[in-house]
């Protein structure tokens, strides 16, 4: 059978050579272990079978222990049975047990060490029986272990880099698939969104798929959405990882955004007329991830924040004791907007949710719930009257607030003032002075490649 030769191949020793290689004919000692003897010629086989993913039949174990260990008949029989009973029933298994454990199992302990030395040698787990590469399956991360392993602080510097190389035309990135789940009787209603992206020269790309707007969940007592991230490799194009994230890492890397627009856009603490003061429209996980990002980038802010929902409260209490930085629950969205030298607007986008009226001349609107064609936070004279910034104008003229500025006729693509990567890259100077800035973040297939390479990097090995 394929098992046996494969184990007989293995009692040759094989490793890949090109030329005879001198090893110790077997002499067999009273003990039952092999002691070197005579020298030998003996070619090696030009590549070792890899049996780490077989189980082996009893009679298949004696065979490698007899053949490859050196042992006695008697002994390896012996052994074969306690192995098997035991749960041992492969050479990679016998590899990984401890020693104490084989010793435990009545294997003497110089035979054990023995055993484990053999067993190790059979060949990486990349190599197939039939001395073929195999393709490692990709290792599956789950939601517990990625939120207590990864921070937005985490992410900022590769996303900001992945932005600099977004506008230098060194990112691909497609346009995102959309998917509507209508509400009937068996299914939704729910919303499905599918990026992706790869940053010239990185070691991975990432495609993500991520659910919302399935708001039904509440009731089952369910996020309303969920989501992974599929992390490629980009030398063989095989899987990496998995990450059911669950719409988390599409969080960090959406709070990143904002604290890199914070960074770029947002007017200095010690600037002429600045309060140091940042406020938060809508209070739900967007807004904990901006204000993590804004901590990130700028530690000494004052928090306001209010919320349609009535969140607002809980949400200024939450952060204020996580972030160390004073929150205040405005009574109103305007009382929160005229008191804010920076504005985080992550609403579900449903209707807009500032005006113009309640705005500091300098302002920066930093938006993010606008990320479907229905959806729309600015008013289109607010967009208008700004200085307009994208995360990528591809995607914000369909998807984000510009759509409804383009569609209104308030605005036209050459009033686009700039792409985020553009500011980031020192293409374009951000802030001038005191001027009313608008950035439009839908959130890019190049963000979803940068947080992928992130996750990887840190729980990958």
């Amino acid at each position: 059978m394929a098992l046996r030769q494969a184990l007989n191949a293995l009692s040759r020793r094989g490793l890949s050579s090109s030329a005879p290689t001198l090893i110790r004919a077997p002499a067999t000692a009273a003990n039952g272990i092999v002691s070197l003897g005579t020298s030998s010629l003996v070619e090696r086989p030009t590549r070792v079978p890899c049996l780490s993913r077989r189980q082996a039949s009893p009679e298949e174990l004696v065979s490698w222990l007899e053949k490859d260990c050196g042992l006695r008949p008697e002994v390896a029989a012996e052994y074969s049975q306690i192995l098997v009973q035991e749960g041992y029933d492969s050479p990679r298994a016998i590899a990984g047990a401890a020693l104490s454990d084989l010793e435990r199992k009545r294997v003497r302990p110089g035979h054990a060490v023995a055993l484990r030395e053999k067993a190790a040698d059979l060949g990486p787990d990349d190599v197939a029986e039939d001395g073929a590469p195999r393709i490692p399956p990709p290792k599956l991360f789950d939601y517990d272990t990625i939120v207590s392993s990864l921070t937005v602080a985490d992410a900022i510097e590769t996303v900001e880099d992945a932005f600099c190389k977004l506008a230098e035309g060194k990112v691909d990135v497609p346009m995102p698939m959309h998917i509507t789940i209508d509400e009937t009787a068996d299914a939704g209603p729910g919303d499905c969104h599918i990026k992706g992206g790869y940053v010239s020269g990185a070691a991975t790309w990432t495609v993500k798929l991520a659910s919302v707007s399935f708001y039904k969940n509440l009731e089952r007592g369910l996020p309303p959405g969920g989501g992974v991230f599929v992390v490629m490799n980009a030398v063989t194009g095989q899987p990496c990882g998995i990450f059911q994230e669950n719409r988390f890492m599409t969080d960090l890397r959406t709070g990143a955004a904002g604290g890199i627009a914070l960074k770029h856009l947002g007017l200095a603490p010690d600037a002429l007329g600045s309060t140091n003061t940042i406020g938060f429209v809508g209070c739900g996980a967007i807004a904990r991830v901006m204000a993590r990002a804004a901590k990130a980038v700028r530690p000494d802010f004052k928090g306001l924040c209010w919320a349609p929902d009535g969140s607002h409260e809980t949400f200024a209490a939450d952060m204020s004791k996580e972030l160390g930085c004073e929150f205040t629950a405005m009574p109103t969205c305007a009382d929160m907007c005229s008191s804010s030298d920076v504005i985080y607007t992550q609403t579900p986008g449903g209707t807009t949710c500032v005006e113009s009226g309640w705005l500091k001349p300098h302002a920066t609107i930093i938006c993010s719930g606008s990320d479907q064609p229905t959806k729309q936070e600015i008013p289109t004279d607010v967009l208008s009257a700004s200085k307009y910034v994208s995360d990528l104008t591809k995607q914000t003229s369909k998807v984000g607030e510009l759509r409804s500025a383009l569609a209104d006729g308030t605005m036209k693509m050459e009033d686009v003032y700039a792409e985020l990567g553009e500011i980031c890259n020192g293409s374009k100077p951000g802030r001038e002075g005191k001027e009313l800035i608008v950035c439009d973040l839908t959130g890019t297939g190049a963000q979803d490649a940068a947080i992928g390479q992130v996750a990887w990097d840190k729980l990958g090995a």
